[in-house]
């Protein structure tokens, strides 16, 4: 029982790698986007001649809006 095995993850090189998977996720993140609204509905339904089969829909709403990059001034040079 003296020796006990550390987890995976644990200690300092468990540390920095979870830092580092951090600021991998944050680089990859799409910044052009934010969702104002999300809401999800789920429709089940049995069929009659079959009850062990199930038809399940999901719909997902979501309102998106892009940001645009800034547009350069137009060029007034004539």
């Amino acid at each position: 029982m003296a020796e006990q095995q550390q987890k995976k993850g644990n200690g300092l090189w468990g540390w920095l790698g979870r830092q580092i998977g951090y600021v991998r996720k944050a680089i990859r993140a799409d910044v052009t986007r934010k969702v104002i609204h999300r809401r999800q509905h789920v429709q089940e339904a049995v069929l009659p001649d079959q009850p062990a089969v199930r038809l399940r829909r999901t719909v997902i709403d979501e309102v998106i809006v892009e940001k645009q990059p800034p547009q350069p001034p137009p060029d007034t040079k004539g």
